[in-house]
């Protein structure tokens, strides 16, 4: 009998269109501006997603749903720093709510055992720490240097 999985939902408005925050979701060069160190995107349904985050992990995924400016499903290969368990999945999805894209990250698949608290507790934290960097990217884009 397959163990319990619980998920995750971590939200945020952004005064930009969704065809915007998914552009700054999916190009790697802007990825690596609020998500990690490095980001190699195949993007395409079937395409692979990954990152490498300032911490030394790499999240790596497959692209199981690619709907620009709707909508990113990605399906994370197993981990061998990791407890057994999976497939993990991220849904992204990009609303419109006035003048504001609403970006919904819903995590899913997590095995509800002891072993993966820590990692349940970091996925939940750490959406919350790159939704906000996202936000203050795409807000408050950082100024070019002068030459």
């Amino acid at each position: 009998m397959p163990s319990a999985a619980r998920g995750y939902l971590q939200s945020i408005e952004i005064a930009q269109s969704p065809a915007r925050v998914f552009t700054a979701c999916t190009e790697p060069l802007l990825v690596t501006r609020w998500y990690g160190t490095e980001a190699t995107i195949d993007a395409r349904a079937g395409g692979t997603y990954r990152v490498r985050l300032r911490d030394g992990r790499l999240r790596d995924a497959s692209i199981d749903i690619w709907e620009p400016g709707r909508r990113l499903r990605l399906i994370y290969m197993s981990d061998p720093g990791l407890p057994p368990g999976g497939p993990l999945v991220e849904d992204f999805v990009f609303d419109i709510k006035d003048t504001h894209t609403v970006v919904r990250v819903l995590g899913s698949g997590i095995p509800a055992s002891h072993d993966w608290d820590a990692e349940f507790m970091w996925l939940r934290r750490g959406w919350a720490y790159w939704l906000d960097g996202l936000k203050k990217l795409l807000e408050h884009p950082p100024a070019l240097p002068i030459r």
